[in-house]
């Protein structure tokens, strides 16, 4: 199973990062929306590292899709890390699916975590940078 790490930043207000290593498919889509789903419930903010994914399937994208909805629900800030100066295959779902509008997304982790304290889950702030 490709790597899922789930770490949380304790400062106030916290969130919880997960960090997705390698290929991500129907395989462990289910353990990613279990990983969300904790820290939602937990009330926690959330970043998603996808900087060391290198590839994610429509069910891993569907899985962050529903949890981005979930923590919009929650008024929660939900935030990918996507780095800007490699496009890789997760951009390119991302922007072929037109799906990277409906996310906020920066280019770094701490970047990420300062975008979702400021509870940055309108797509109208969304933006690599």
């Amino acid at each position: 199973m490709a790597p899922i790490a789930v770490s949380l930043d304790h400062a106030a207000p916290a969130v919880g990062i997960v960090s997705l290593t390698g290929e991500h498919d129907a395989y462990s889509a289910d353990r990613l929306t279990a990983e969300l789903g904790v820290l939602l419930d937990a009330e926690a903010h959330v970043a998603v590292d996808l900087s060391a994914a290198t590839f994610i399937d429509s069910q891993t994208l569907s899985a962050l899709l529903k949890a981005r909805n979930a923590a919009d629900e929650r008024s929660l800030g939900f935030v990918l890390v996507l780095p800007a100066d490699d496009y890789t295959q997760v951009h390119r779902i991302l922007d072929m699916t037109g799906l990277v509008s409906s996310f906020v997304t920066r280019p770094t982790v701490a970047d990420a975590l300062a975008a979702a304290r400021a509870h940055l889950a309108d797509p109208h702030h969304v933006g690599v940078g």
